[in-house]
Formats: structure tokens, C-alpha cells, sequence
């Protein structure tokens, strides 16, 4: 009778679980979908405004807000462009730097080790 009872709550407890799981699926697609509709809506509009533009031409476009809004954005777009590439490259120069340092700090070990055998060396032909 108790085993029972827990399978029947297991049971329970499992269809729950897919209940809820189902839900939050349907949520999810649910905000696809708005999200999917939007970007058809938005594409529409681009789709209006470029046989716009070719209708009556791009001169009339040059003046008005939306083409300084466009001018702006683009303006921003390669100042940001700029600057990760200045960083890249400054990033690139460090780590080459830091590789030259490391080299050189291994050449004066280098050397260093040389010398002192060297010394030793000359100590043991002075002392013989």
C-alpha cells in the first residue's frame, strides 16, 4: 500500500515536471515568434525605405535627419573599429615586448653562467 502510494506521487511529481517544462517551452516559442515577427516587420520597413531612396534618389535623403542619424552611426561604428584595433595592436606590442625582455633576461643568465664558470675556471689554473 505504501509502495503505491510513492509511485503514485512519483507519478504525480513526474507529470508535474513535464507540465511545467511544457509551459516554459511554449513561453520560449512564444517570444520566437514575437521576436520572428518583428524582424519580418523591420525588414519590410528597410525593404520600403530602399525603394524609397531609389525612387526619388539619394539626394533627397542627404539632408535630413535619418541620413545624419546614418552618417553618426557609421562615424561611431569605425571609431569603435579604430580603437579595438589600436588596442590589438598596442596588445601585440607588449606581448613582444615582454617576449624580448624574456629573451634577453635568458641571455644574461646565459652569459652569466659563462662567466662564472669562466672565473672558476681561471681560479683553478691560478691555484694549480
Amino acid at each position: 500500500m505504501v509502495g503505491e502510494i510513492a509511485l503514485l506521487i512519483k507519478g504525480l511529481d513526474t507529470a508535474f515536471n513535464l507540465v511545467q517544462a511544457s509551459i516554459k517551452k511554449k513561453k520560449e516559442v512564444q517570444q520566437m515568434g514575437a521576436e520572428i515577427s518583428g524582424f519580418f516587420h523591420q525588414k519590410e520597413a528597410i525593404e520600403e525605405k530602399i525603394v524609397e531612396v531609389r525612387k526619388h534618389g539619394r539626394a533627397a535623403y542627404i539632408g535630413s535627419p535619418q541620413w545624419q542619424k546614418i552618417q553618426r552611426n557609421a562615424i561611431r561604428i569605425q571609431k569603435d573599429r579604430n580603437f579595438r584595433y589600436q588596442m590589438r595592436t598596442k596588445q601585440q606590442r607588449i606581448a613582444a615586448q615582454k617576449k624580448n625582455d624574456l629573451s634577453l633576461a635568458y641571455k644574461i643568465l646565459a652569459g652569466l653562467f659563462v662567466l662564472a664558470i669562466g672565473i672558476a675556471g681561471l681560479i683553478f689554473i691560478l691555484i694549480t
